[in-house]
């Protein structure tokens, strides 16, 4: 996790195998012009490719996708998941990008969106350019993960896919309605349960970590709904 604790990086969600096997399904799927799934002036940036979501192909890739984050500790540990839109699985090709755009605030059947989540499923020297880029006040973030690896940031932050240059890029993008809306307190419950499970592996069982589990426990009484 950064400094500022709003984005948080989970090396290797995915397996190998569970690679392999999208990687599989990808080659056999249909896919649709993205701009169906953009709304308001984002139609008019979005420039990619998705996974038809009729398709085997997709349901397939939605099932291995959802097991990898159900099973991810530091995932259910960080975002506090109350709901999670269905995967968009893109495809970018040389030229293809994602303009500047803010995410939309409500999703589906009214679900808020707290935060974003883009997994990487091919290997960044298979294409060049795509980086994901985030805005931020001390100076824009780009991410370009190893296949397998996720990045998750809050929904408010303005960000694009720059325009790919060469190759491919296969992403799954998500989003999660946390039972803990506040980034900043999300970060706060994050560091205290990583302090507790360091702790608690070292096998330091004096009566301060009971305290410490307590008021994680009491925080995360207070701040979910």
């Amino acid at each position: 996790m950064n400094d500022s604790n709003t984005y948080f990086r989970i090396k290797q969600l995915l397996n190998d195998n569970q690679l392999q096997d999208i990687v599989d399904l990808i080659s056999e799927a249909p896919y649709d012009d993205g701009k169906n799934t953009a709304s308001n002036a984002a139609r008019e940036v979005k420039h990619n490719q998705q996974m038809n979501m009729q398709s085997s192909q997709y349901m397939g890739v939605q099932q291995i996708l959802l097991t990898a984050i159900n099973q991810n500790e530091l995932f259910r540990n960080a975002t506090f998941p109350k709901n999670i839109y269905p995967f968009l699985i893109s495809r970018y090709t040389t030229g293809e990008g994602y303009g500047w755009h803010v995410d939309s605030p409500l999703m589906g059947n009214m679900m808020r969106t707290d935060i974003a989540m883009t997994i990487f499923l091919n290997d960044p020297s298979e294409y060049e350019g795509g980086e994901l880029e985030l805005s931020a006040p001390a100076g824009n973030i780009l991410y370009k993960l190893d296949k397998g690896d996720a990045i998750c940031y809050p929904c408010a932050q303005l960000h694009r896919v720059r325009e790919l240059i060469r190759g491919e890029r296969h992403v799954a993008v998500t989003w999660i309605q946390s039972l803990v809306k506040g980034t900043e307190e999300r970060a706060i419950l994050n560091s205290l349960r990583e302090v507790i499970n360091s702790l608690g592996n070292s096998g330091n069982n004096k009566p301060e970590l009971n305290i410490l589990q307590q008021n994680y426990s009491n925080l995360l009484r207070k701040w979910s709904e």
